[in-house]
């Protein structure tokens, strides 16, 4: 019974060591969304691009590639910049109810979008839900040189996705993105409506 004042002090002053341990992590911005923020992300999924008012479509599936660069606002809401683009190798061209197979694996259709946005983490989850609005552009590629593109149209993008801490400020997850997008022809004869689902593995440094 002599030593149990000594017992009761060493787990008090252990309590109070972790205590401290896990208050300079936070302060020192341990697994908190704060700071300077940077997302890069790259995937697979399906892109399709319609003619407004006409039963004529180019689609496929696609790779594409997402980066992101801001700065935390407040504790895990973030507002950023964003560069987003989708490739389609070999599109297949719908017409009405008859579909023609891309075979030239030379010719691609690209999905380009440049915006602003902002993510939201739900903590202590990890989960984040996203949102950008952005200039979009669709361009026709062969031999990796431009051949057709549209005027600069809008993109709306909404995203969710779950990651894990792998360091004090990086994580790795999986991420899903919708991109919607409308943009004219240069001469103004017509609109496309751009419709494109991604999922993403992602890092991101906050």
């Amino acid at each position: 019974m002599r030593h149990t004042p000594w017992i009761v002090s060493a787990v008090l002053l252990t309590a109070t060591a972790a205590s401290a341990r896990d208050e300079d992590r936070r302060d020192d911005g341990f697994h908190e969304h704060d700071g300077f923020y940077l997302r890069l992300q790259v995937g697979g999924g399906y892109n399709r691009a319609s003619v407004v008012g006409e039963d004529v479509a180019v689609k496929g599936g696609a790779a594409g590639v997402n980066a992101e660069i801001g700065a935390a606002l407040t504790r895990n809401f973030i507002l950023y910049g964003k560069l987003f683009g989708t490739s389609v190798p070999s599109p297949d061209i719908e017409v009405g109810d008859l579909t023609i197979e891309g075979q030239d694996e030379d010719v691609s259709q690209n999905y380009g979008a440049l915006g602003v946005g902002f993510t939201y983490y739900i903590m202590p989850a990890n989960v984040y839900l996203s949102g950008a609005l952005s200039f979009a552009q669709l361009t026709i590629n062969e031999n990796g040189e431009k051949i057709a593109e549209t005027d600069v149209g809008g993109g709306l993008h909404l995203g969710i996705g779950k990651e894990w801490w792998v360091s004090k400020n990086w994580g790795l997850g999986l991420g899903a993105e919708l991109a919607l997008g409308r943009v004219p022809e240069k001469d103004e004869s017509a609109k496309w409506n751009v419709v494109n689902g991604m999922v993403f593995l992602s890092a991101t440094f906050n």
